[in-house]
């Protein structure tokens, strides 16, 4: 089985609300990092990101600590590595600013790793792919694609400084996968006219598709067609002791549900998985404690409806 991750590896600097600050990898780093820890020895897990040449070397020699991550998918580049630096205003809201950014991903790219169970494309710059080339993977593999919107609702400025942007194209890209993850500011972004999930799903995407919108601890609400009735079903969320940084908790739902639907194909045992794994990595201090992310997973409890 192999699972390919586009996207950026950032270099993140992590401010909390409380508590001291963090520096670690992140971005699709999240991503591949959970995904390790949660597949088989044999699964591929392929990420496909520019690497800057400050890191290059240091970056490789980190993903070596894991049993499956293949590097072949790395692109280094003469410049340094994205950077972004995000600082809690409050548990669960922050601001985010980005330095030195990479250009998008194309389809030569890409191209080489065309092969997979399932394609998580991360958008956690934006612009991390090109629309040619997501749109070519998807004419393509559609069916195997997941799609984490992210920050394709946001601008930036001249000092790197990040702002809600809903771009003209926004829907060629959420018509792209077949599953397209939101968390709820996001959602609002893109959707200017306040239409609900089922009716937002019901104008702007195909039957075929599911769409989830993450409500932090509350849960995902999921939107799906199932018999030709389009479905609105909340999954709660899981409680945990302790917030500690909720920084990558989308991108390890994301990588978390990919996994588990692989192996089960059931809908709402793949979604209940990754509420429950999104949960236990909001407990870890950035991507620097991910492995303990297993052992985290048995101390959240359900949230009760």
């Amino acid at each position: 089985m192999k699972i390919v991750v586009i996207g950026t590896v950032n270099k993140d600097l992590i401010l909390p609300f409380q508590g001291g600050a963090i520096q670690s990898f992140g971005g699709i780093y999240y991503t591949i990092s959970a995904l390790s820890q949660l597949t088989n020895p044999e699964v591929e897990i392929v990420p496909v990101s520019f690497i800057g040449s400050d890191v290059y070397q240091h970056f490789q020699a980190l993903l070596r600590n894991f049993k499956n991550i293949k590097t072949d998918g790395l692109i280094p580049i003469d410049q340094k590595n994205h950077e972004v630096i995000l600082e809690y205003v409050a548990p669960e809201e922050r601001t985010e600013k980005a330095l030195f950014n990479f250009p998008s991903l194309e389809w030569k790219h890409i191209k080489k790793n065309t092969n997979a169970d399932l394609y998580i494309i991360n958008m956690i710059t934006g612009w991390d792919v090109s629309l040619k080339a997501f749109l070519k993977l998807s004419r393509k593999y559609f069916n195997k694609i997941y799609l984490d919107v992210h920050f394709l609702v946001m601008g930036i400025d001249k000092l790197g400084k990040r702002m809600p942007r809903c771009p003209e194209d926004i829907h060629r890209w959420i018509r792209g996968a077949r599953f397209v993850q939101m968390n709820q500011r996001e959602f609002s972004i893109l959707n200017p006219e306040n239409l609900n999930e089922t009716s937002f799903f019901e104008k702007y995407m195909k039957p075929e598709q599911v769409l989830f919108v993450t409500r932090a601890g509350e849960g995902v609400r999921t939107v799906f067609q199932k018999n030709g009735m389009i479905r609105n079903k909340h999954f709660p969320g899981y409680r945990v002791e302790e917030i500690v940084d909720v920084t990558g908790c989308g991108d390890v739902f994301g990588a978390s549900f990919v996994w588990q639907y692989l192996q089960s194909r059931d809908l709402y045992k793949s979604i209940d998985y990754a509420n429950r794994t999104a949960a236990a990595n909001c407990m870890l201090r950035g991507t620097n404690e991910i492995d303990l992310l297993l052992s985290m997973m048995d101390k959240v409890k359900r949230t009760e409806v």
